[in-house]
């Protein structure tokens, strides 16, 4: 019998009450993985509200698929990366949404599991494609057969590994390597063992950058988030129920990100303080030349991050990261302006 992954959603509460789920909305979770964010909206969205589940990797969404079960019809299924979210909303019929949830990152399937090849905790084969149906690279393929100027290039960039060009090297000389604890040999044998209890292992960087550019992580995040940004609409106030009266306000979509390492959160920062600045001309210019307006509001300025009790509970919500942003209504196209007018 096959024992069901272990899946505890990180910062769960905090996305639940900040992205302000409401009774008869309508919501996409980007990433569903083994469906802990999506099941929490379900619950909150009650019968009237839509969900849409999507993720790339298909036995993490088969797993969400049957967890979700007792909601019915109300969640909706697709199989695909997040980077064409904008033409897997309008195929299922999702646009003007209240809110939208992408959980970056590795979930618990892919990391325990050593026959997909993204840890080293247990020796597996060098893949992590999150997406194994793919004919992209993997983690054998780039180690195998890059030069050693590549190698240390993606180490450094990807994985902000110092050591990069050591590494690169040991892993050249090491070819070939077939497994995760040979690539894990290999970045020990350049830059020495296991280090601190408190520190991380030498190859977790070098394994999060290969990562990050098999699946095109980094890419694919600033591919989706302004289609997310486009996606939110406008709902009542009201969580009674679905109607809107005259005179009630409306409010706007809610974007939460969750990220695991700073290379996502600078994505996710910038464009969230880009799109919620009126004018994003060079600051020398006295004028405002761009006609930029800020659509979005960011709802909470600095990045919540997981409590030392939910640490304790998952040790892998250490590095979690939420950023949320709202919509904003678009005032009409404006003439050149002083800036800051």
């Amino acid at each position: 019998m096959t024992i069901p992954p272990v899946h505890l959603p990180v910062l769960l509460e905090e996305t639940i009450r900040h992205l302000r789920v409401r009774r008869g909305g309508r919501y996409i979770d980007c990433t569903t993985g083994l469906g802990g964010h999506s099941t929490a909206i379900a619950q909150a969205m009650g019968e009237d509200g839509r969900l849409l589940c999507i993720d790339q990797d298909r036995e993490a969404l088969e797993f969400a698929r049957t967890k979700l079960t007792p909601f019915g019809r109300r969640v909706s299924f697709v199989h695909g990366n997040f980077r064409e979210l904008a033409t897997m909303a309008a195929a299922e019929g999702f646009e003007g949404v209240d809110g939208i949830v992408m959980d970056l990152g590795v979930s618990s399937m892919q990391f325990d599991r050593p026959e997909r090849g993204f840890a080293f905790g247990s020796e597996g084969p060098l893949d992590m494609r999150m997406d194994r149906a793919s004919d992209g690279l993997t983690a054998a393929d780039i180690v195998n057969t890059w030069d050693e100027t590549s190698l240390a290039n993606l180490f450094y960039v990807y994985g902000e590994e110092r050591q990069s060009r050591r590494i690169a090297a040991s892993v050249v000389r090491a070819r070939p390597l077939a497994t995760t604890w040979d690539l894990a040999r290999a970045v020990e044998q350049a830059v020495g063992g296991t280090r601190g209890r408190n520190q991380i292992h030498p190859a977790t960087r070098v394994f999060l950058a290969l990562r990050i550019r098999i699946n095109g992580e980094l890419d694919s995040l600033e591919t989706a988030l302004p289609q997310a940004h486009r996606l939110l609409g406008f709902g009542p106030a009201s969580s009674s129920n679905n109607q809107t009266a005259p005179d009630e306000e409306l409010l706007g979509g809610r974007l939460a990100v969750i990220s695991f390492h700073s290379l996502e959160d600078r994505i996710v920062k910038q464009y969230f303080r880009r799109e919620s600045t009126n004018c994003i001309c060079p600051p020398e210019l006295p004028v405002c030349r761009c006609g930029h307006v800020a659509t979005l509001r960011e709802v909470v300025h600095r990045a919540i991050r997981p409590s030392e009790a939910e640490v304790a509970r998952n040790p892998r919500a250490r590095s979690a990261v939420l950023r949320i942003a709202e919509r904003l209504a678009e005032p009409a196209a404006s003439h050149a302006s002083p800036r800051g007018a």
